[in-house]
């Protein structure tokens, strides 16, 4: 009857009505935090080092964000000491992607929750409070030529690989 009515589309409609769709269920979930971490071959007391490795990972995850034209406004550092203590320290910052922001933020937390000088076994940072958006500059602070230099620095990633250009603090870690 229906059909007879609508026409062919009084089916779909009738069955829409109905609950009846056979279209696969796409869950939407946007991203609401990127981060990474790295277990040592053996724990280890080199801060030197521990500051390299996270340095390179705050670099590869900003231009990550950079990339998926996202930007965060939460840095966590997590560290595991050699007994398996874990912790973790976590700051509000002005939204941004910005390596030149996000690698001292990041040290600083490091700095502050890194106070028993035991072995590290694993060390991490995290990015959350994730939005989409662009970089908003900052008038006094952002030069024409920093932006430039980080648009150049993507460019060279995106052709070439994310390891093709790095800063030289994050150099002897691969």
């Amino acid at each position: 009857m229906v059909e007879k009515v609508l026409g062919k589309n009084g089916i779909v409609i009738w069955k829409k009505a109905n609950g009846i769709d056979p279209t696969p269920v796409k869950p939407y979930s946007e991203r609401k935090s990127i981060g990474s971490e790295t277990t040592f071959d053996s724990d280890t007391i080199d801060i030197g080092r521990i500051r390299q490795v996270l340095s390179a990972k705050v670099e590869r995850l900003a231009f990550d964000l950079r990339r998926q034209q996202m930007l965060t406004s939460c840095v966590t550092v997590k560290i595991r000491y050699s007994n398996f203590d874990t912790h973790t320290l976590q700051q509000h910052i002005p939204y941004t992607a910005f390596d030149h922001i996000l690698i001292p933020a990041t040290m600083e937390l490091f700095g502050r929750l890194y106070q028993r000088r035991m072995l590290i076994r694993l060390v991490g940072v995290k990015f959350s409070h994730l939005v989409g958006g662009v970089q908003q500059l900052d008038m006094f602070e952002d030069t024409p030529e920093m932006i430039n230099l980080y648009n150049a620095m993507d460019n060279i990633r995106k052709r070439f690989g994310k390891k093709a250009i790095r800063r030289a603090v994050g150099m002897s870690w691969p």
